[in-house]
């Protein structure tokens, strides 16, 4: 694999929803890749000229228009609010932007790039089965250019995109709900971070040795446990390689440490991957990348690793679903435990997000929806929802079900579909209506532990 380094502490930013938007863009895999032939729509807004190294204070009233960087200027002009967005050197934001540069997509006012965003298209494990799903991240818009049509714009493109190219779900880590939530997104779940303290922890005797891990001829054997791993925890993701490069390379160059539990079959039964706190100060914690365990012998073999790093390691900190094999073999309490970031959905596709979601294999209901969607009408009116034995299929509908009928806006349904919120919940917060029998069927097919995402992106 190679080196990919992501601005640290890089993540979407504030959006202005409810847009008009003019072509061209684009969804890799989609059927409009041509980006000459799009709709077009117009808007006024007022942008600044961005330049390679500052940005302009002039402000402009242009048309918008969506595409990918053409030139490395486009790139340079992007890296600029980026750097700005999210306080984040320079030089960094370009080495991410060279490095993803299929998947940047930036709005010009006029012929200056105004903003932009980086989409990584992977999987969402729901049910057991990964959901097509299109991350966003880096979303950034040129300081002169905010509040004026920019982000809205850029995003209700984007999403549009995704739905012309059958896209089931979008998800992003926000820095605002409520601007969010005018795109269609919904809270869907957290990252759950914990903190164990290893002075208390004692020797933890462990059978297994460990051998240090690499990163290319290790690969496949990881992958193949974290995707079993993963498969049965709602909300996790099916990595792609900027996934996986993330877990093995620190944004800042730090040095990255790594081991394996190897099983008998030659497989790997366990693995850790972590940095060091603050370089030259001890003690320092141990920041985990990414650990997994396929047993509870193989998450004794790891938190013996930790054990022994105590007389110079405060604490081990990693993210994991609430009920963490790691935590549940730590012999002591005192372990914290919190919310580190809160991520969100954004349905794109209704008939694909049911479609590619996984349910209970004995489950066989009919449920009746009608939708609204402001960003991506298609979406809205009535739907028929058959499942049988595990699978899904939804259909248009003219005929109204009366009662039985769930009536919702497409951010429900975001947190109805992963699990994050009961359809009995969301009644009682006036986001669904619904009789009682079909609020209780509808909690049986989307009923779900609760759905957790350890990595960011």
């Amino acid at each position: 694999m190679g080196v990919l380094r992501e601005p640290e502490g890089l993540e979407a930013a504030r959006l202005d929803l409810g847009a008009e938007i003019v072509g061209p863009h684009r969804v890799a895999g989609g059927k409009h890749e041509d980006t000459d032939v799009h709709r077009r729509r117009s808007v006024a807004v007022a942008a600044g000229r961005p330049g390679s190294t500052r940005v302009d204070s002039r402000t402009v009233t242009q048309r918008l228009s969506f595409g990918p960087i053409q030139t490395s200027a486009d790139l340079e002009a992007l890296a600029c609010h980026e750097a700005l967005a999210f306080n984040t050197p320079y030089d960094s934001c370009v080495s991410w932007l060279r490095a993803t540069q299929d998947e940047v997509r930036v709005v010009r006012a006029g012929h200056d790039v105004v903003g932009g965003l980086v989409q990584y298209d992977m999987g969402l494990f729901l049910g057991g089965r990964s959901v097509r799903n299109i991350g966003i991240a880096g979303v950034a818009i040129s300081p002169t250019a905010r509040g004026r049509g920019a982000a809205k714009s850029l995003m209700a493109a984007t999403l549009q995109d995704m739905h012309d190219a059958g896209v089931a779900v979008s998800t992003l880590y926000p820095t605002t709900f409520t601007l969010y939530g005018r795109a269609g997104y919904a809270v869907a779940g957290h990252r759950y971070q914990y903190r164990l303290p290893l002075a208390g922890l004692g020797r933890i005797q462990a059978s297994g040795e460990l051998r240090r891990l690499d990163p290319e001829t290790d690969a496949d054997g990881l992958a193949r446990l974290y995707r079993r791993l993963a498969a049965d925890r709602p909300g996790w993701l099916d990595r792609n390689e900027h996934i996986w490069q993330r877990v093995h390379n620190h944004p800042a160059g730090r040095d990255v440490y790594g081991y394996v539990l190897p099983a008998d079959d030659g497989a790997i039964d366990g693995y850790v991957v972590y940095t060091l706190g603050a370089v030259g100060r001890y003690p320092y914690d141990l920041n985990i990348r990414d650990v997994q365990v396929a047993h509870p012998d193989a998450a004794r073999r790891i938190l013996a690793l930790f054990s022994d790093c105590r007389t110079l390691a405060r604490h081990a900190i990693w993210y994991g679903p609430l009920d963490d094999p790691l935590l549940l073999a730590v012999p002591e309490v005192g372990t914290e435990i919190s919310i580190a970031e809160t991520w969100m959905i954004r349905i794109v596709d209704v008939r694909a997000a049911l479609a590619e979601r996984g349910y209970p294999a004995a489950a066989s209901a009919r449920l009746a929806l009608e939708l609204t969607d402001d960003v991506l009408p298609d979406n809205a009116g009535r739907w028929l929802i058959e499942i049988d034995r595990g699978e899904a299929r939804a259909s248009r509908v003219d005929q109204d079900a009366g009662p039985d009928t769930l009536r919702m806006d497409i951010r429900a349904l975001g947190s109805l579909y992963t699990g994050h919120l009961s359809a009995r919940r969301l009644a009682a917060m006036e986001a669904v209506r619904g009789s009682a029998a079909a609020l209780e069927q509808a909690d049986r097919v989307f009923a779900a532990e609760p759905p957790s995402m350890p990595d960011y992106f």
